[in-house]
């Protein structure tokens, strides 16, 4: 744990661990967990602390696994994503199971990251202020990564916790909610803003060096994958499955358990492939796509 401001510290171990996440702690006349997934070494150091008030950056289970852990909290979170929050099976359907076969990893799912299910209390939305007392943030809705994704701007303190926009990892957007689109704008908005300081949600928390130039390397990066997509087609892949079967977000190597990371490709590329057609570069007939 790691203090940043006389109320606020950080709970981060400085790796990429899932199904765990980067985690801000308020401790001020409302005690505040932003994001409530810390590893088991850093979750230590909330024992003993009332939570009054947690605020998910989106409903994923890397960020939101140990919601049930403070029972008498209130949770706000953006209302795209509060279904998947209290339904595992809504939260297996946004993750596109039941669009491609995977039935031999369904059961087993849930489990593996450490899904539990809690309806939680209220809304946040974008451009919204929360205040613990001396301590305010500002909620800045950022969908693309999921379309509910939010994060916190802390403009006193001079940061801001972007959760899964992270300058220095490379995208994912593996929901069917998700959009590249979304997340393009979502990068020009976090670009406006001109931050000094990022807290991201994995790996090295605290980003202060390049982070415009890393910014813009993230939207050069989803127009790099859709050159590989429309390369795929022009060489007779014309479906999802066989496009994804090339691995292109995982550069041809996906981790295990394959068929997982191979769903999480289907939808990615199936991302892009809706961005393709949006920008009228491809065509769909009963699911086979082509170059316009």
């Amino acid at each position: 744990m790691e203090k940043l401001t006389d109320n606020i510290k950080l709970l981060s171990n400085g790796k990429y661990r899932l199904p765990y996440c980067n985690c801000l702690l308020i401790e001020d006349d409302i005690n505040c967990l932003i994001d409530s997934s810390p590893t088991d070494d850093e979750f230590v150091h909330l024992e003993g602390i009332k939570i009054d008030l947690i605020v998910n950056s989106h409903s994923h289970t890397d960020h939101n696994s140990r919601n049930n852990a403070f029972p008498g909290s209130r949770i706000l979170l953006h209302p795209a994503e509060h279904s998947r929050a209290a339904s595992g099976e809504e939260y297996l359907r946004a993750y596109g199971f039941d669009l491609f076969n995977v039935e031999d990893v369904r059961p087993l799912y849930l489990a593996a990251v450490k899904y539990a299910a809690r309806p939680v209390d209220g809304e946040i939305t974008d451009g919204q202020k929360i205040s613990t007392g001396s301590v305010e943030f500002q909620v800045v809705h950022l969908p693309g990564h999921t379309y509910g994704h939010c994060g916190f701007l802390f403009p006193k303190e001079g940061f801001i916790f972007t959760a899964d926009m992270h300058p220095d990892v490379l995208a994912q957007y593996a929901m069917l909610d998700s959009s590249v689109d979304d997340f393009i704008d979502s990068i020009k908005k976090l670009i406006n803003l001109k931050p000094e300081t990022i807290i991201a949600g994995h790996g090295k928390a605290i980003i202060k060096d390049d982070i415009l130039p890393k910014l813009s390397a993230g939207i050069d990066e989803f127009y790099r994958r859709d050159e590989q997509i429309l390369d795929r087609i022009r060489a007779g892949k014309h479906t999802v499955q066989e496009i994804a079967d090339d691995g292109i977000t995982f550069k041809g190597n996906f981790p295990q358990p394959r068929s997982i990371y191979w769903l999480h490709e289907c939808i990615m590329d199936l991302k892009h492939l809706e961005h393709l057609e949006r920008m009228g570069e491809v065509g769909c007939e009963e699911g086979k796509y082509y170059i316009k």
